[in-house]
């Protein structure tokens, strides 16, 4: 995952002069779970068809002007990354509801996860 060149990418497109903003999202793997059990591995598969599905259609969403997707798939410990995605827009009651609803979209229908906790 390299944030910096997801960046290159969003800021190269032909439209960024449209944009006001760049909203990211960097979700990690936390070393607890909601119940407050200590997760030592998180098992991710995502579904990368699906996510792009997703991508697309929010991407139509007025003012938008970009959407980036970056999933990471194995078995991973605390500290490392799960999902990175940015949301380039006008203006910021355009851009922060698709980024919310891109992430939590892509959590529920784009992604497998199984905690191993102690």
């Amino acid at each position: 995952m390299d944030i910096n060149a997801m960046m290159a990418d969003i800021l190269a497109h032909p439209r960024i002069k449209d944009a006001g903003m760049v909203l990211t999202h960097l979700g990690l793997v936390r070393s607890f779970n909601l119940k407050g059990q200590t997760v030592t591995q998180l098992a991710v598969e995502p579904d990368l068809d699906r996510a792009e599905a997703i991508r697309r259609e929010l991407l139509e969403r007025p003012g938008i002007i970009e959407i980036a997707v970056r999933l990471n798939s194995g078995t991973l410990s605390p500290g490392e990354w799960i999902m990175l995605v940015a949301v380039a827009g006008e203006t910021r009651d355009k851009v922060f509801p698709v980024l919310e609803e891109l992430i939590e979209r892509i959590k529920r229908e784009a992604s497998r996860k199984q905690e191993t906790t102690v």
